[in-house]
């Protein structure tokens, strides 16, 4: 879905300037120009589908946890000048919180580490409309976290 909806949003700027995207970004963002108008359409009906799925599955909690990201960070130079590695790690660095974005869900993420470890983080998500449930289990589990990692 982004790459569609970026595409129609820049399709007349990188038109025109192409030269002043960053061109990995222009590549994710030209993929949408080969969607067609019916694969967008039922891309949208099985999101809703699936939004009301999940909906209904976490009712009656506050919050689901799950890894912000699925990995940690690597040394950026691992990434720079290598195509395919840095679009390796970014799908894993926006798999977890894309699905929530793709839920039209909210979520937190929390840090979760011990001062001696690399950065991660704990997702408190959950569906639409739910952003004072997910802020105040957030609260909650922060003073938690926070004691843990002392």
């Amino acid at each position: 879905m982004s790459a569609a909806e970026s595409y129609a949003w820049h399709r007349q700027l990188i038109a025109e300037n192409e030269a002043q995207y960053d061109p990995r970004v222009a590549l994710r963002i030209l993929r949408g120009a080969r969607m067609s108008a019916f694969e967008y359409i039922d891309l949208l009906a099985a999101r809703r589908q699936w939004i009301t799925r999940v909906e209904a599955r976490l009712q009656g909690f506050d919050a689901a946890l799950s890894p912000t990201v699925p990995i940690t960070a690597p040394p950026i130079a691992s990434v720079l000048q290598d195509d395919a590695e840095f679009f390796r790690v970014n799908t894993l660095l926006l798999r977890n919180t894309a699905v929530v974005n793709m839920l039209d869900g909210c979520g937190i993420s929390l840090p979760c580490h011990t001062p001696d470890q690399l950065p991660v983080g704990l997702m408190l998500w959950h569906a639409a409309l739910h952003d004072d449930a997910v802020l105040d289990t957030a609260l909650q589990l922060e003073a938690v976290l926070r004691a843990a990692n002392r």
